[in-house]
């Protein structure tokens, strides 16, 4: 599912990943924290969705927004790699494990009734947001930052296209 949301971002960003790998890791960030403030309002959206309704334009405004977010955190990570010489690889593991973890916990009933696609839209903001900050001034917080978001992220995603049927 994370492969297909990178690639489905795309549609979002509207660029390819050549264009975006030349941004810079300070721009992709920025970029990215922009639509997830957009994301917020289609979380709140989505969450407010009956259970046995269903409402594919929310569902894929925010499938959609999400897409596009995750695509540049995640080009962020892979571009700040690159110039500072890590694998990415490690740090999107981490995110599909936390993303595993939120929604495990989602299927728990622990959560009923609960807005999750906002708290995870919410929690993603504040990630990227400290990944935007950690980009003058600690090399390492960021890519921690970004899997983090990522895993918001993508938990937002899978939480769009199960709303989508």
């Amino acid at each position: 599912m994370y492969t297909a949301a990178v690639a489905r971002g795309a549609n979002n960003t509207r660029c390819t990943a050549e264009e975006e790998r030349r941004y810079g890791t300070p721009r992709l960030v920025t970029l990215a924290l922009m639509r997830v403030a957009d994301l917020v309002l289609s979380a709140h959206l989505l969450d407010m969705i009956d259970e046995d309704e269903e409402d594919p334009l929310v569902a894929r405004a925010a499938s959609d927004v999400c897409a596009g977010a995750l695509r540049l955190a995640h080009r962020a990570l892979e571009v700040h790699g690159r110039n500072v010489g890590y694998d990415t690889e490690a740090w999107v593991e981490r995110a599909l494990l936390h993303t595993a973890a939120q929604l495990d916990w989602q299927t728990t009933g622990d959560c009923k009734g609960l807005p999750v696609a906002l708290d995870e839209a919410r929690a993603a903001t504040v990630a990227i947001a400290r990944a935007s900050e950690a980009t003058a001034t600690d090399r390492m917080l960021l890519p921690e930052q970004l899997a983090n978001g990522l895993g918001h992220l993508l938990a937002i995603y899978a939480i769009a296209r199960a709303a989508n049927g």
